[in-house]
């Protein structure tokens, strides 16, 4: 047990673990610094949406300079709307005319565009926009310890910090106990925010070991856990095994682009930001010298730049 750190009012334990490597090499993008509001998704509309691609920035609506989500909510009126936007650095100008789509269950009066501030997303340090980065919640179907199915389309609403965890080796799963046991420290803080904090245990695709089951994970959960000091239990989530796992309950906002297949290494860390657009995508646990942080624990400072992150920029 080493000594204590703080970080934006919650106090961690410094513990030991392991340290694989994970590539820093961020997914390519358009260039974020133009401004506007990124287009991570367009599900289509009555008129003009064919022109918008992911990626592109909408840069004004109506005259008027557009740079957050919520000045694009005025589209879905079923008027026309003049849109000055940049693709592949030319601008352009499309009439759009939309109205809430309904074919998203349990979503209803769904805008045609997912879309979050240019400036926002650009927070994000480059090696924290690995392949989810910049996308509407992807499709994953997860069971709660607490009883229930969870999807991706229900991860919209709210703040998210999650954590897709393996226990593949022993390096894997010491990076998840540290990362547990710095979010439970982290919970109230994040709480207090309206960030949501789910701690998810999946195979991830190259994985070396089969998932625990339900009386496996619990019996996990109470050996690290460091609810006798006082830490706050974390939400328990897992990858439904095959006698639970029904593909038409993997949903997403982004349809047939999945958490699964995005899954590199162990642990990730993803976080999504109220309407649901994915701000943060991070694997494994970085050295603290190549990501800049001030954090001195190579093991706890990938978790803590995202509690940071949460807590600050989210």
């Amino acid at each position: 047990m080493k000594l204590l750190s703080r970080a934006f009012g919650f106090v961690v334990l410094l513990l030991g673990g392991c340290d694989p490597s994970s590539s820093t090499k961020a997914p390519a993008m358009g260039d974020l610094s133009a401004g506007g509001v990124y287009i991570a998704y367009n599900l289509g509309c009555e008129e003009g949406c064919s022109s918008l691609q992911k990626g592109d920035l909408v840069l004004e609506v109506d005259g008027k300079p557009a740079t957050t989500a919520a000045d694009l909510d005025g589209l879905v009126d079923g008027q026309p709307h003049a849109v000055v936007f940049l693709h592949g650095g030319e601008r352009g100008t499309v009439q759009l005319r939309a109205t809430p789509k309904q074919n998203m269950p349990p979503l209803t009066d769904t805008p045609p565009l997912w879309a979050v501030g240019a400036e926002e997303l650009d927070r994000a340090p480059a090696w924290a926009r690995r392949r989810m980065f910049g996308h509407a919640s992807p499709s994953v179907m997860l069971v709660s310890s607490d009883g229930g199915l969870v999807d991706g389309r229900q991860l919209f609403g709210k703040k998210r910090l999650i954590v897709y965890w393996d226990w593949g080796d022993r390096e894997e799963e010491a990076a998840a106990v540290d990362f547990m046991q710095v979010l439970q420290k982290a919970s109230t803080d994040l709480s207090a925010r309206e960030i949501e904090v789910m701690f998810v245990h999946v195979r991830f695709p190259n994985g070396r070991k089969a998932p625990m089951n339900d009386s496996d994970l619990r019996a996990w959960q109470a050996k690290w856990s460091l609810e006798a000091e006082g830490g706050v239990p974390l939400p328990f989530y897992r990858y439904p095994n095959e006698t639970e796992f029904n593909a038409a309950r993997e949903l997403g906002m982004e349809n047939a682009f999945t958490v699964i297949e995005n899954l590199g290494q162990s642990p990730t860390i993803v976080l999504l930001n109220e309407r649901g657009i994915v701000r943060w995508h991070s694997e494994g646990v970085m050295d603290p010298a190549e990501i800049g942080s001030k954090v001195p624990d190579r093991e706890q400072a990938t978790i803590i730049e995202a509690i940071t992150f949460s807590l600050e920029k989210l």
